[in-house]
């Protein structure tokens, strides 16, 4: 069982039929945007977005390039503020709660980005779980399961900037979903995976709605990804839409 905070109460709470005032409540749900405003100069790019996803979803957000997910999902891991609404995450505010907050996300941003080129893929899992303040007696734990879940231990010793692509995209992959958090947000998580490293990648997603978290991640496009989408929206004018 995961022992993110409030994780528990859901999972408990399932176990035993919860109501349904007791599922939509905000502070059960891994994450809740409402009417979020972002904009970039002149160009609003954020106008009025909302979104919930409640316990063990697993969710898709499409919309073509420049529409504005990379935004909404960066909004929705507290690594930018909206100009107007509010993001929550287990009940906690994105402004208010933000070091809690970010506590309970796991964030894969687009391309190549997040690692250390001149640490070993172990040490970057290592410096993650730190940075990510998990308790110093579970991270070595948390680290292995992690290194094992995405196939890692062949290359854990070796610089990330001497692997392959689909290999750095898996040790980018482990690291957003090492702290077991309530909420992982994924920008196209598919880059330069195989089809073994999209099972891994299903897998864990997997195991996160089953403890009662939930996942969004985006794309252009879901056309031939086999990645898991219990709910499918799109984003266009600034606002999220069911797909």
């Amino acid at each position: 069982m995961s022992s993110t905070p409030g994780l528990v109460t859901v999972q408990t709470a399932q176990a035993q039929g919860p109501s349904v005032s007791l599922c939509r409540s905000p502070e059960r749900m891994p994450l809740v945007l409402k009417g979020i405003h972002r904009r970039w100069g002149r160009r609003e790019v954020l106008h009025g977005a909302s979104l919930t996803l409640s316990p063990g979803t697993a969710a898709w957000l499409g919309g073509p390039n420049g529409a504005g997910k990379t935004t909404l999902l960066r909004t929705a891991a507290g690594l930018l503020s909206p100009q107007r609404g509010h993001s929550t995450v287990l009940g906690l505010d994105s402004e208010r709660d933000r070091r809690a907050y970010q506590r309970h996300i796991g964030f894969l941003s687009a391309g190549d980005r997040g690692l250390t080129a001149r640490l070993t893929a172990h040490q970057n899992l290592e410096l993650w779980s730190a940075l990510a303040l998990v308790p110093r007696e579970r991270r070595r734990g948390l680290v292995e399961q992690a290194t094992v879940h995405f196939a890692l231990h062949e290359v854990a010793e070796q610089r990330v900037d001497r692997l392959s692509m689909g290999q750095r995209q898996r040790v980018r992959l482990a690291m957003a979903f090492l702290h077991e958090p309530a909420l992982v947000l994924l920008d196209e998580p598919h880059t330069s995976l195989d089809d073994f490293g999209l099972g891994l990648l299903e897998d864990a997603i997997a195991q996160v709605t089953g403890r009662g978290g939930a996942v969004l991640w985006c794309s252009p496009s879901r056309a031939g990804l086999p990645i898991p989408a219990d709910e499918s929206y799109e984003l266009a004018d600034g606002r999220v839409r069911r797909a």
